[in-house]
């Protein structure tokens, strides 16, 4: 656990940098952008997500399985980024002529209630080649056990651009159409300094070697890609299909809203994020060992430390619903519940540990893909049944008995097959101290100050939540950390 541990605090540091920045975007853009606007870039972002992970065929998959298997740094790991760009290639002529087949369908359904859309239709198509390869270099990358750099990359750079294009919109420096034309190359910026990286790092070789792919071999890459397109392009639809029904059903005004209280949801995620990076490459090598113990730990451990996290955060987000309200304006009245769905699926998801990465790089990836698909297809039934009942309250709950009941369900699959099972005595102790720091945090009277309030909200509840996981020994992480640094001010020996 030291590679994972030591990145993932990296990556979740850079993270969280970026979810400061994104907060301060957000809170910016909601006064600087008309919703419309916001919704344009949510869109943009949601619809490129689901092209550009279909553009990789699936590919990602056979670099996390199957790149073990290829890894030898003298011989270029023998090819194997040759493979990775031409099906990347392969990939977006494929989505190039789908899109170009969907276009007039897209203008037509968007002319009247989305024009900003319709406008800027053209960006998607370097956004989708773009995204295509930073997905792929990033996974591959990763491969390399290097999981943080994406992450600054996608969550900390991409942050810090778009602030500064969102600050030049406001000193009238640029107007709207090179505003977006920012937020489209900032986005895209991940798949060119992967390229100059991997250069850097004499990694970059894409001479083939073709031969050193057997029939068997050849034949696993084959069903891994199939498996990897339903399960890749099923699991960013469920993060993205939520946006592009809401705006489908209504418009890209409630669209951008829905934007902006999503945001909240990714904030509770980010220490899964950065996790599931790194430890699918561990978890990967010990599938090809056969090593059930480390499997085991890594699962207990990246679920007991992703609840502890982001049970704080959710308890941090529930207690002060009124302030987040204020920050967001009178537009966002009524919300409350749209945040609370949202982050409780989020919650629910991060609880289940590496689960995704487990069943992904195991011999039994394809039930992960099945059920993926079978999830797809409830989801778009749960949206279409909700949204046109409660629009954004409707998009919530969908997401929440969608994307968490399947996280659940992976966990009762993984306990049945393969007998592992996340969940101990210990996460109902974690549970019982984070209600008792949301009641600590919901009797606090609310200050005239909203800023204050907050302040002081998140303050009782974090020394209450912190300190009580400390005293009860809730995940040896945290109190490695603490009595490190009580050792350093001389509280303990």
């Amino acid at each position: 656990m030291g590679v994972i541990k030591r990145q993932t605090i990296k990556g979740s540091i850079y993270s969280y940098l970026g979810v400061a920045l994104g907060f301060l975007y957000t809170i910016l853009s909601i006064k600087l952008l008309s919703s419309e606007q916001i919704g344009l870039t949510a869109i943009l972002v949601a619809v490129s997500a689901l092209y550009s992970q279909f553009s990789t065929l699936g590919f990602t998959k056979v670099i996390e399985r199957l790149f073990p298997y290829f890894r030898d740094k003298e011989h270029n790991h023998n090819g194997f980024l040759f493979i990775t760009l031409a099906v990347g290639m392969v990939g977006f002529a494929i989505s190039l002529i789908t899109f170009f087949i969907l276009k007039p369908y897209i203008i037509e359904s968007n002319q009247a209630k989305s024009p900003l859309l319709v406008q800027y239709i053209w960006y998607l198509i370097p956004l989708i080649f773009f995204r295509m390869f930073s997905v792929m270099l990033d996974t591959y990358n990763k491969m390399l056990f290097d999981a943080t750099t994406g992450s600054i990359l996608s969550d900390f750079v991409y942050r810090v651009g778009t602030l500064c294009m969102l600050g030049a919109f406001f000193l009238k420096w640029i107007n709207f159409s090179l505003f977006i034309l920012g937020f489209v190359f900032f986005l895209s910026l991940p798949a060119i300094y992967l390229v100059g990286l991997l250069i850097y790092r004499k990694q970059f070789n894409v001479q083939p070697k073709l031969d050193f792919i057997k029939p068997p071999l050849r034949k696993e890459m084959i069903s891994l890609s199939v498996f990897g397109i339903i399960g890749g392009l099923s699991s960013v639809a469920l993060k993205q299909i939520d946006t592009v029904m809401l705006n489908s059903y209504t418009d890209l005004a409630m669209t951008g809203k829905y934007s902006i209280i999503f945001y909240f949801s990714t904030v509770i995620l980010i220490p899964s994020v950065a996790l599931g990076k790194i430890s699918s490459t561990i978890i990967a090598d010990a599938w090809k060992n056969k090593d059930m113990d480390t499997i085991a730990d890594i699962y207990y451990k990246s679920s007991i430390n992703q609840l502890f996290a982001s049970l704080l955060l959710f308890i941090l987000v529930a207690a002060n619903l009124q302030n987040i309200i204020h920050l967001l304006g009178s537009g966002y009245i009524g919300t409350e519940w749209v945040i609370i769905l949202i982050s409780l699926s989020s919650l629910i998801v991060s609880s289940t540990g590496s689960s995704v990465q487990i069943i992904g790089t195991s011999h039994k990836y394809k039930i992960q893909t099945y059920s993926l698909g079978v999830l797809v297809v409830l989801v778009v039934i749960f949206y279409s049944i909700f949204i046109p009942m409660w629009g954004m309250v409707g998009a919530a709950l969908g997401s929440l008995l969608s994307v968490a009941g399947a996280s659940l369900l992976r966990v009762f699959y993984l306990q049945r097959n393969m007998k592992l099972f996340p969940y101990k005595l210990t996460h109902l102790k974690c549970v019982a101290i984070g209600v008792l720091a949301l009641v600590v945090g919901k009797i606090i009277p609310v200050m005239d100050h909203f800023l204050i309030d907050l302040i002081m909200r998140c303050s009782f509840i974090s020394v209450v939540f912190i300190g009580l996981c400390y005293l009860f020994n809730i995940t040896g992480d945290l109190n490695l950390i603490v009595n490190k640094f009580l050792k350093q001010i001389g509280i303990i020996k």
